[in-house]
């Protein structure tokens, strides 16, 4: 019974989840951009996600070592899901909840979410199944998904996400590079954690 009173998020974790969720937002936001603005949009459908994933590491390995409480990760694709709904694709709100549901899962157990390997595997699942989510219009609903982007897309840029993001081979390649990316990010937030957050006794 105490542990699981130990587990149970409090309006302080609350708060402290939603203070980092927005500077995952933001770091998520500024990322979207450049890879729209300075890269092809080949390496954008690519590499986005995995990048964000990259940047957004330090930040989550602090948060969820700082909380290390169930929901964590649904707070997280909360706040994900909400940020796309902003950008205009309300559809991805569910979607993320659902991805949220399923690291949670992943993270059954006593102080997963200090566990290097299995908070990192959660991670990479996360990111993972956020890129594939992107696709999702594009299975169930994609005349009517294709019809809406016709006014903010040319034709050549149609064709290229349709490449990217309906066909099961793309996917896979964004996939791996995503849990590729996301790893070593991970990783590397770590390793900054312990360097310089836990030597300050802040987590």
């Amino acid at each position: 019974m105490n542990n699981e009173k130990q587990n149970k998020l409090k309006m302080r974790d609350i708060i402290t989840l939603s203070i980092f969720n927005i500077a995952i937002i933001v770091i998520m936001f500024v990322t979207k951009m450049c890879t729209m603005m300075l890269t092809t949009p080949a390496f954008d459908y690519l590499f986005y996600v995995g990048i964000m994933g990259l940047l957004c590491a330090p930040v989550f390995v602090v948060m969820s070592n700082k909380v290390a409480k169930r929901g964590t990760y649904l707070i997280t694709g909360i706040f994900g899901g909400l940020f796309i709904t902003v950008m205009g694709s309300p559809w991805f709100l569910p979607v993320m909840i659902v991805v949220g549901i399923v690291c949670e899962i992943i993270m059954i157990g006593q102080d997963t979410y200090r566990n290097p390997k299995r908070n990192g595997i959660a991670y990479s699942v996360y990111w993972a199944l956020y890129a594939l989510g992107s696709a999702i219009p594009m299975f169930f609903f994609k005349e009517q998904y294709l019809n809406s982007l016709k006014e903010s897309y040319t034709e050549e840029g149609i064709k290229t996400l349709v490449r990217f993001y309906g066909s099961w081979d793309m996917l896979l390649l964004i996939a791996v590079i995503t849990i590729v990316l996301s790893a070593i990010g991970f990783i590397v937030g770590k390793k900054l954690m312990k360097k310089h957050i836990e030597k300050a006794k802040l987590v």
